[in-house]
């Protein structure tokens, strides 16, 4: 029987390649762009878990400053799947896990509300905005055996596609489910843009 609610998992173990440096440690409004996503999560999940690379010891100094617990996937650089197999198994007796990335800090806190509250064991859920699937992703516990067999980098596509008839899309007045950040332009762009945390 499982025990535990849902799990917030950030996956942070990227390795910023169209960015040019380390995204994840690149400040937006003088904070560390992966630790503005990691407290979010937090905040709305007690039970978040960031999801590292293997060498990532900077970020986890980060994370211990602030109590947020984390994990070292050996294998993430072979790619996203390799991360979010990592952090489930990581968190195996959660009723589900809320699958978010450390490069969309915009996020409202009632959008992750909403998404953990709606997570079932067979269901999938997603926010949308102005017609179009965003992040982060929240999967039930009935896709536990799925989400630990992940490799690639691909994340959780093939399920998104294989499930599509349990996948329930939360249309959510909430702009941040779509952006995300590639290069340091986008990081200025991003600066100005205001979301509200409830």
């Amino acid at each position: 029987m499982r025990q535990h609610g849902i799990c917030g998992l950030l996956l942070a173990a990227g390795q910023s390649r169209r960015f040019g440096s380390d995204k994840r440690l690149a400040l937006l409004n003088g904070e560390p762009l992966m630790l503005i996503a990691a407290r979010r999560l937090q905040v709305v999940l007690p039970d978040t878990l960031i999801v590292l690379g293997a060498q990532d010891e900077e970020h986890a100094t980060l994370l211990d400053k602030v109590g947020i617990a984390y994990t070292h996937c050996p294998t993430a650089a072979l790619g996203m799947g390799h991360s979010l197999a990592h952090g489930v198994k990581k968190r195996p007796d959660a009723a589900g896990w809320l699958i978010a990335l450390a490069d969309m800090p915009h996020l409202k806190n009632d959008t992750l509300r909403h998404l953990a509250a709606h997570i079932r064991h067979d269901k999938i859920v997603a926010p949308s905005y102005d017609g179009q699937r965003g992040h982060p992703v929240g999967f039930g516990a009935a896709y536990y055996s799925e989400l630990i067999s992940l490799s690639g980098d691909s994340g959780a596509k093939t399920q998104l596609i294989t499930h599509a008839k349990h996948l329930q899309l939360l249309p959510l007045d909430d702009a941040g489910v779509l952006f995300d950040i590639d290069t340091p332009s986008e990081l200025n762009q991003h600066s100005s843009f205001h979301s509200k945390a409830d």
